[in-house]
C-alpha cells in the first residue's frame, strides 16, 4: 500500500499487453511470498489523468486522494493493523485504486467508449462510498479516521442519457448470450 500510493517508481519499464497463448501456470504455483513491501509500482495517477475529463473518474481520484491523506495523516496504528475487521475495511478502499488503474489502462489500450468507462466508474464511486461508511463505523477507527472516511464520500455523476446508452449499446445486446455448461 505505501509503495503504491506514496512511492511511485518512474524508472520501471512499461509492460505491454499480452494476448498470446502462453503458459501462465507459474502465477498459481508461486509458493510462499516474501518481500512484498519492496515491490515497486508506476504512478497510479497517470491513467487517471488521461481520463480526468470523465466526471466519475475524477470523483474516484478525489476519493483515493482522501484515502491517501488519511493513511498519511491518521495512520493506522499497530493494533489497528492487526485488527482483521479494521484492516479489511481499509483494504477494500485501497483495492479499489489498483483495480481502477487497471481498468483505465485497459480502456486506453482497447479504446473503450468513454461513456462506458464513466458508467463503470460511477459504480466504483458508489462502492468506495460504501467502504468509507463501513470504515467510519468500525469500533477501532479513531475520530480522525472516521472524519477522513466521511470526507471520502462523493455522489457519482449521473447522466440518464449515458445510462440509457450503456444499456442499449452494451448490456441489452448480450442479454441471454451466456449459457452455463451442462
Amino acid at each position: 500500500m505505501p509503495n503504491f500510493l506514496f512511492a511511485p517508481n518512474g524508472e520501471l519499464p512499461l509492460i505491454g499487453r499480452r494476448d498470446d497463448a502462453s503458459d501462465d501456470t507459474f502465477l498459481f504455483n508461486q509458493g510462499p511470498t516474501g518481500g512484498l513491501g519492496k515491490v515497486g509500482f508506476h504512478d497510479w495517477r497517470a491513467p487517471f489523468e488521461t481520463f480526468a475529463h470523465l466526471p466519475n473518474v475524477a470523483l474516484l481520484r478525489e476519493q483515493i486522494e482522501a484515502l491517501a491523506e488519511m493513511l498519511a495523516g491518521a495512520t493506522p496504528d499497530a493494533a489497528q493493523q492487526k485488527d482483521i475487521d479494521f484492516a479489511f475495511a481499509v483494504g477494500q478502499l485501497f483495492a479499489t485504486a489498483p483495480y481502477a488503474q487497471l481498468v483505465l489502462e485497459e480502456a486506453a489500450l482497447s479504446r473503450v467508449d468513454a461513456a462506458l468507462i464513466d458508467e463503470i466508474f460511477a459504480v466504483l464511486v458508489r462502492d468506495f462510498n460504501s467502504y468509507a461508511v463501513e470504515l467510519s463505523d468500525k469500533p477501532a477507527a479513531t475520530d480522525d479516521q472516521a472524519r477522513f472516511a466521511m470526507r471520502m464520500i462523493r455522489r457519482p455523476a449521473h447522466d440518464p442519457a449515458r445510462y440509457d446508452q450503456i444499456w442499449k449499446e452494451h448490456v441489452l445486446p448480450i442479454n441471454g448470450a451466456y449459457q452455463m455448461r451442462p
